[in-house]
């Protein structure tokens, strides 16, 4: 019989009688049950901490100071436990006389203290660029109902300025990696410029009460919701539309930027090259935005006068609120349709130029408009300047919003810039669109959402992160070059050679770069290299860097290559987890495609396996969501923990993923359900052909457009997948569109790019809707007969929870006589989790079941 637990409460006396003994109260089953090993396991790498952020700045004196910011999952709070560890690195002499006492050659490192968490109010921390003031600005939230947040600056070891913003004049700050990434300080540190949402634009009366009575007796007063106003979608549920402000040092005061067009999202500022003092004039075809009208393109002529040495202007990026010009039925109208932006670059986003001066009285002026640069670019993000002020670099996803598919290939561009400000003539074009790499390790398209902070190491000079292939690499470019041309791998890009990960570039300072080294097998490390005297060189063909890791859990002077210092922070790790990741091993399977377009090539499977193997094993298929996303040699540590458990885990960068050039990607629109699942298949057999997997013990597991494919393979191939697993799934596209953020994937990814775009309006015709539930898994539903659990978040609005609840009500109420009973299912709702399901707890709790259900029915050994 069940086990059982006793009460004595009041209640259970009286329910018994005077006298009675209490009724046994029957304890709930606890489901996953058995799993202690498992939850131990998960718990330990759970404590693995990752490089968030990292701060590079000169030391006086010599030497680099570095502050890392560290994340943690904290899952008591169900949350991200962030704190900071300062090191610094020694200058060249140093070091060397540190290497010829004894230890190994290349930077010295040193702690500075001990590592200091992050209070979970503070939102942002931004230090001054120069290093000469050592000082530093702190965003914390809103104190009180009456302020958006609090900003704090702190110079010379104390806290100098304290200014609380009012709700009035702005609401929280945004710093969501999207709209913007930090604060951007003045060439003089005199101002800093960082985004925040706008205030509302309105309030309904109070009602029942005067709102004004505060001293005295009087009715309660309440306020209504108020007009509806349309947001960016997925995470940005409830957020008003973001807008640049500036807050000025000398005189104490935060400013909104003006002179941007009206129904536009404002972000990612960028203080212009400090311009000598001249006053001029020049003519450039520019498009410019006088109050709140719409802008036009005419030659104009534009004097500019600046005193120097202060702002000189900032640039800034901005996303109308309406689908690109490629959705013309989107498009169009009084009120056009704003689509979701979290990853989705196929949205308009025009670059910006405000002067900015300071005027007589020492207050900073604005000019009367802003200026659109590039006006025959829909897409330009990340403006970066160049170090000498001689133009400005900035990526585009034009072919995103051309193609309508939320992900492509980028370029790169060169604006020049001159003492009067931008240059007349049109960018220039560094990085083009590769439609098919000539190689596996040839370079195949920039894959980047931006330009690193410090990414400039000389005048020219430019290092970038960009996805290639199945890794991220760190690749230096000329940006001075005359025309296009291929940037130069710093870090290895064979995904298919021993030891292979991802490299992203973290920060320079002169002399030194940082960067961080992810692998299947480990949590990332920190590394450092030095850089040579002429930087130039490093975009020459062949040219590389010497990468030594730094540990950053040693007390003490460390010499980077020393040894123990790779382990980077594994040795933190409890020893259960270090077991398990000492016990796992990696590789890159190619993949040919046999269905579609198969001129683009091979693409990769990547795979985790144990490295003890007596035979073949049971595997998980793990295909990612997007579908124009990637897996690249990372850390992850849910696909690590399910290796540990005896799994091959099996990653397909099916054909229409980045990093594989622009032909591959574009092959997959208007064949999703179709070339993406044979491509998972054939993944699978070729893992069986090299003796790696057990055939007849395959499950899969997906989330999003995963989920699609998971679906998808359980319903198309009910004979090949042992089990199944979908988190956020698209299960009926037909269904999703009514309610989903992101309408145009629906019409792009199920109708092809051209007709998609062509076709997409607001109401889907029936013929559209036939053919997005002729590409959807639901109409294979009944031939499904592996186990089936899915996971939901309650507040996704990119795959709303009713697409999920419709598949599985479909599937447990199927027609038995004709299709035979269902297959065991299960399902967990999370309340407060979007599209992610990345809460920790949350992502605690779905691993752990994930390893429950495959214990039960896809064979994995027991953990110990």
């Amino acid at each position: 019989m069940p086990a059982v637990s006793t009460s004595a409460t009041g209640a259970d006396a009286a329910a018994s009688g005077p006298g009675a003994a209490p009724l046994p109260v029957p304890a709930l089953p606890e489901v996953p049950s058995g799993m202690e090993a498992e939850a131990a396991l998960l718990t330990a790498l759970s404590e693995a901490p990752t490089v968030s952020k990292t701060v590079v700045r000169s030391a006086p004196g010599g030497g680099v100071t570095l502050t890392v910011t560290m994340q943690q999952r904290n899952l008591p709070a169900n949350a991200q436990r962030r704190y900071n560890i300062t090191a610094s690195v020694l200058p060249p002499a140093e070091a060397g006389a540190g290497a010829g006492a004894g230890k190994a050659e290349g930077p010295l490192m040193a702690l500075v203290g001990l590592p200091q968490e992050l209070h979970a109010d503070v939102q942002l921390v931004s230090v001054s660029p120069s290093g000469s003031q050592q000082q530093q600005l702190v965003f914390l939230k809103a104190p009180s109902d009456a302020t958006s947040a609090l900003l704090q600056l702190w110079r010379g070891g104390r806290m100098a300025l304290e200014l609380a913003v009012p709700k009035a004049l702005h609401g929280p700050l945004v710093n969501d990696g999207y709209f913007a990434s930090g604060a951007a300080w003045a060439a003089d540190e005199s101002a800093v410029a960082y985004t925040a949402e706008l205030p509302a634009p309105e309030r309904t009366p109070a009602w029942g009460g005067p709102d004004a009575l505060k001293d005295a007796a009087g009715p309660r007063s309440w306020r209504g919701v108020g007009a509806a106003a349309e947001d960016w979608g997925e995470l940005n549920t409830g957020k008003r539309p973001p807008a640049a402000f500036v807050l000025d040092l000398n005189r104490r005061e935060v400013v909104k930027v003006p002179g941007l067009p009206e129904e536009h999202s404002v972000g990612q500022p960028t203080w212009c090259p400090p311009r000598a003092p001249s006053s001029s004039t020049t003519t450039a075809t520019l498009t410019t935005a006088t109050g709140g009208g719409a802008p036009t393109t005419a030659a104009a002529a534009t004097t500019a006068t600046s005193t120097g040495g202060g702002p000189s202007g900032l640039l800034l990026v901005a996303w109308p609120h309406a689908a690109p010009p490629s959705f013309p039925r989107l498009a169009a109208g009084a009120s056009p349709r704003k689509l979701g932006v979290v990853f989705c670059y196929n949205r308009s986003a025009h670059l910006y130029h405000v002067s900015v001066t300071r005027g007589a009285d020492g207050a900073l002026q604005f000019g009367a408009s802003a200026t659109r640069l590039c006006p025959e670019l829909e897409s330009c993000l990340s403006p970066t300047c160049t170090p000498g002020g001689e133009a400005v670099v900035f990526v585009s996803q034009q072919e995103a919003v051309a193609t309508g598919t939320h992900g492509a290939t980028g370029r790169l561009y060169r604006l020049g810039w001159t003492a009067e400000g931008p240059a007349s003539s049109p960018p220039k074009l560094l990085l083009d669109v590769v439609q098919k790499p000539g190689s596996p390790t040839a370079f195949p398209g920039l894959y980047t959402a931006g330009v690193p902070d410090d990414g400039f190491v000389g005048p020219s000079t430019l290092l970038l992160n960009t996805q290639w292939g199945s890794v991220t690499a760190i690749a230096a470019l000329d940006t001075s070059a005359p025309g296009p041309a291929g940037p130069v791998p710093l870090t290895p890009v064979d995904a298919s050679a021993p030891g292979a990960a991802s490299w992203s570039l973290l920060g320079t300072a002169p002399g030194l770069a940082v960067a961080a080294r992810a692998a299947p097998d480990g949590p990332t490390s920190l590394y450092v290299a030095r850089l040579p005297d002429d930087v130039a060189s490093l975009t020459a063909p062949g040219a590389s860097l010497d990468w030594q890791p730094l540990e950053l859990g040693c007390p003490g002077l460390v010499a980077a290559g020393a040894a123990g210092a790779e382990a980077g922070v594994r040795g933190e790790l409890p020893a259960a987890a270090r077991e398990l990741l000492e016990g796992i091993e990696y590789k890159v399977i190619r993949v040919k495609p046999r269905v579609g377009d198969t001129s683009v090539g091979a693409f990769d499977c990547l795979a985790w396996m144990p490295k003890q193997r007596s035979g073949p094993l049971p595997a998980v298929v793990t295909p990612h969501g997007g579908p124009h996303t990637a897996v690249t040699l990372g850390w992850y540590p849910p696909y690590a923990y399910l290796a540990g458990l005896g799994h091959v885990v099996l990653s397909p960068n099916y054909r229409g993923s980045t990093g594989y050039g622009q032909a591959a990607l574009a092959s997959l629109p208007g064949n999703i359900g179709s070339a993406d699942v044979d491509d998972c298949v054939a993944s699978v057999e070729a893992a069986v052909a090299e003796g790696l997997v057990d055939a007849s013990r395959v499950a899969v597991v997906g989330g999003s457009h995963g989920g699609f494919l998971t679906a998808h393979l359980l319903g198309q191939h009910p004979d090949k997948f042992r089990s199944g697993v979908m988190r956020n799934p698209v299960t009926n596209i037909s269904a999703m569109i009514a309610a989903s953020d992101i309408p145009d994937w629906c019409f792009v990814e199920v109708l092809g790019s051209e007709e998609g775009r062509r076709r997409c309006s607001p109401v889907p015709t029936p013929d559209d809707l036939a053919a997005m539930y002729g590409a959807s898994p639901v109409r294979h539903v009944d031939r499904v007969n592996a186990p089936v659990f899915m996971m939901l978040g309650a507040k996704d609005r990119r795959v709303p929870p009713p697409d999920g609840l419709q598949y599985m009500t479909a599937l447990r109420g199927r027609d038995v006589a004709a299709h035979g009973p269902p297959p065991p299912t299960r399902m967990i709702v999370f309340p407060e989790d979007a599209h992610g399901l990345d809460k920790p707890q949350t992502e605690y709790e779905q691993w752990l079941n994930v390893v429950w259900w495959l214990k039960q029915h896809a064979g994995p050994k027991a953990a110990h």
